[in-house]
């Protein structure tokens, strides 16, 4: 993310090597169940890795494997962990529903880039039938107090994650994130037009992690922060 190494030197148990300079942007990817042993010449650097579970990537891809690699120029990558940094230093955590969201839109990138022949099969998208969309709103509606994963959503209706995904968004034209943070939204408003709440118990009340992120998402959905939003 910043700075890098002059020299940065390692080989993989999967038969990779390699040796050359790291700079800021540069990305590796290491396969499930493969160590790597390094050496780095000159380093000051601040980088951030994600871990994804083999089996959470196979579902997410129907099944595409990536190879190892490193200090390839991708900047959807350097972006995703640049967003990723902001909202831990603005919220002091991450909401486990937008991470379902970026891990979706990273095993696919990582999928098309990376996959063999860098393009992904051709895929039917399947709409989900009007009862499976009301199951899953059901649902929400029940758990907006609490944690929502896209899994558990997937599960409702008994299909993989990856799949799931393309087809609710096929569906709605939104994704799973963002139907689940226009539900909480209206929630809220609701609350709003009741009676006049605190913001930060009203955040954690519909769902949100914090206070700050709750008023970016209202602010996007309603056009206007919550405090807007009541002095009206």
């Amino acid at each position: 993310m910043e700075g890098g190494a002059a020299r940065h030197r390692y080989v993989t148990d999967c038969g990779y090597r390699y040796d050359g300079i790291d700079a800021p942007g540069s990305v590796s990817v290491l396969p499930a169940n493969s160590q790597r042993r390094l050496r780095l010449e000159a380093v000051s650097w601040r980088w951030a890795g994600i871990a994804i579970s083999p089996g959470r990537f196979r579902d997410l891809t129907d099944g595409a494997k990536i190879r190892a690699f490193s200090t390839r120029d991708d900047r959807f990558l350097a972006a995703l962990l640049s967003e990723l940094a902001w909202h831990q230093d603005q919220d002091g955590h991450l909401d486990p529903a937008y991470l379902d969201g970026m891990l979706m839109a990273l095993a696919q990138h990582l999928k098309i880039r990376y996959g063999p022949g860098n393009r992904p099969a051709a895929q039917r998208r399947l709409k989900l039938p009007p009862w499976m969309l009301r199951r899953i709103a059901d649902y929400i509606e029940a758990q907006l107090p609490g944690e929502i994963r896209v899994a558990t959503l997937a599960r409702l209706i008994d299909l993989s994650d990856g799949h799931f995904h393309r087809a609710f968004r096929a569906s709605t034209g939104r994704t799973p994130l963002q139907f689940i943070n226009e539900l909480r939204v209206q929630r809220a408003v609701q609350m709003l037009a009741r009676h006049p709440t605190n913001i930060a118990e009203l955040a954690f009340s519909v769902g949100f992690s914090s206070p700050t992120h709750f008023a970016r998402v209202f602010r996007r959905v309603v056009g206007c922060l919550p405090s807007e939003y009541r002095s009206h």
